[in-house]
């Protein structure tokens, strides 16, 4: 198997138990960022159906109130030098609101009325289209609202665009790297394990094979001696009367039979032959 596939351990049962928990967490790490995905592109979304809502209706919006600045130009003249000469305090706010989904960290814009501002064109138009007035700043406040909410709903749409780019680009490492690799090893471990069971288990056969070898051999060394033993007590071509005396002595010692009716023998008597002659024998 190649290494490049696998992560390089050794065969052992603690390798193998090592390698299960690593797969049992990268399972579970792997679920958790695909339900996070799931949740990052559901609320994403949705704020690309608000987002997109809301550009509309921003885009009326801003129509609306560049109408009434018209109608008040044309009914009040050239009145820019007037605002900025008199701009103040901002009456409208954004409150920035930290959010978390699903683990990542976004900001919602929120527009906020400031009610203690001084609001120094409060009595424009008095003199002449105060009504045109009245109706832009609202028109104006309104597409400012709208525009803190498109946004608010813009960032969160790039910040979970880019929180799904980065899951999902760890849930394919995890997918297609290291679970294989995890894979491949628990399989290299389990083949390695079973080449050392089968290598153990012919090492003990031999063993075995080479004791029951040495067990017949030593049972065929004992059968050659006692043949060799019983062809030289029955090849004995001498027929002095020792020899017979001594084979029969040998024949009664050996014959259960015979050996019964011996009261006082001790068993079974081995005598060994020899080639005494008769002369040699003083009796």
């Amino acid at each position: 198997m190649n290494t490049e596939n696998r992560y390089p351990v050794t065969a052992s049962l603690f390798m193998l138990r090592e390698i299960k928990q690593r797969q049992e967490k990268v399972t579970r790490g792997y679920q958790l960022l695909k339900r996070k995905t799931e949740a990052l592109r559901m609320r994403g979304r949705q704020a690309a159906v608000e987002m997109s809502a809301t550009q509309a209706m921003l885009g009326h919006t801003l129509r609306e109130a560049y109408i009434s600045l018209a109608a008040i130009k044309f009914t009040n003249g050239e009145s820019n030098a007037l605002v900025l000469e008199n701009v103040g305090q901002a009456q409208i706010r954004v409150l920035r609101t930290p959010e978390n989904i699903s683990g990542v960290a976004t900001v919602s814009l929120q527009a906020v009325e400031d009610l203690t501002a001084s609001d120094t064109l409060q009595y424009a138009g008095l003199g002449a289209g105060g009504h045109r007035t009245s109706e832009a700043k609202k028109s104006f406040r309104e597409a400012v609202r709208i525009l803190v909410k498109f946004a608010s709903l813009r960032n969160t749409c790039l910040l979970l665009d880019e929180a799904i780019k980065s899951t999902l680009r760890k849930v394919n490492g995890i997918e297609k790297v290291i679970m294989p690799k995890l894979r491949n090893t628990e399989t290299y471990i389990l083949m390695e394990m079973g080449e050392q069971e089968r290598e153990e288990f012919h090492r003990l056969k031999m063993v075995k094979a080479k004791k029951n070898q040495k067990k017949i051999t030593q049972s065929q060394s004992r059968d050659d001696a006692d043949s060799i033993f019983s062809h030289a007590l029955v090849s004995d071509t001498s027929n002095s009367p020792c020899t017979r005396f001594f084979h029969t002595i040998l024949y009664q010692r050996t014959d259960p039979v015979l050996s019964q009716s011996d009261s006082a023998g001790d068993g079974n008597v081995i005598c060994y032959p020899h080639n005494w002659d008769d002369e040699d024998l003083l009796f």
